[in-house]
């Protein structure tokens, strides 16, 4: 299916600014007049379908989801204590994706919508194969939820670039919010190789994304000026 619409996935390593992007990009859309859906304030049981909210300009969206398969990766598959390893995640996330592509993302798209969303297939990428039991790359690819966001690859993919250290510290800052396996320090700074990689900028601008980095390592006001100037670069030329 050709995308209609326009798709632009921020990510990058924990801790590093992509909620202070995405606040960024949401009043960029509330400055610009267009209607936003929030997954965040979607409260039903189900994961939403787009033809039950068609009225909207901006699709904020992110993974994990908080229902069914997102809300296990959150809340059981994702614990500190580390009872899961890297293989059920990988196919908890895949299948996770597959259902918000298929109900809201991909039809969004195909009606010329805008969606921009908080983590992707990318995450998957670097994250799980250097988890502790988990599967190689090849294995990670081929699970169908990934191979379809592939094929749906993002028209831009926004990298945050924060070094691992400072991410930790910003983490352990936060005294009401855990992160479980993935605020390890060493594990973050084996994200933040994996996010810096060529290869990994390859394979998405293989298949037509433009690839971003947006250094997050400045104050909020900083970043926050940084994201809407990329948002508007990337909307604008993209």
């Amino acid at each position: 299916m050709q995308m209609k619409g326009r798709f632009i996935i921020v990510d990058g390593i924990t801790g590093s600014g992509k909620s202070t992007i995405m606040y960024a990009v949401t009043d960029w859309a509330v400055a610009c007049g267009h209607r936003i859906f929030r997954l965040h304030d979607w409260k039903e049981s189900a994961p939403p379908r787009f033809e039950d909210i068609p009225d909207y300009d901006v699709y904020f969206t992110y993974e994990p989801t908080r229902s069914w398969v997102g809300a296990a990766i959150r809340y059981e598959l994702s614990r500190a204590d580390k009872p899961y390893g890297g293989e059920e995640l990988a196919h908890a996330f895949a299948l996770d994706r597959e259902l918000n592509y298929r109900r809201l993302i991909l039809p969004a798209l195909e009606a010329g919508k805008l969606v921009i969303q908080d983590r992707g297939v990318s995450s998957s990428i670097v994250y799980q194969p250097v988890m502790a039991n988990s599967v190689p790359l090849e294995t990670i690819l081929s699970l169908p939820g990934n191979k379809l966001a592939l094929e749906q690859a993002p028209h831009a993919l926004i990298l945050t670039k924060l070094s691992a250290e400072i991410a930790f510290e910003r983490i352990a800052s936060r005294s009401d919010e855990s992160k479980g396996v993935f605020g390890d320090l060493n594990f973050l700074r084996q994200q933040e190789e994996r996010f810096a990689s060529p290869w990994l900028h390859e394979l998405f601008e293989e298949r037509g994304t433009s690839v971003f980095e947006l250094d997050t390592s400045g104050t909020l006001d900083e970043s926050h000026r940084r994201a809407t100037e990329l948002i508007d670069h990337i909307l604008t030329t993209c």
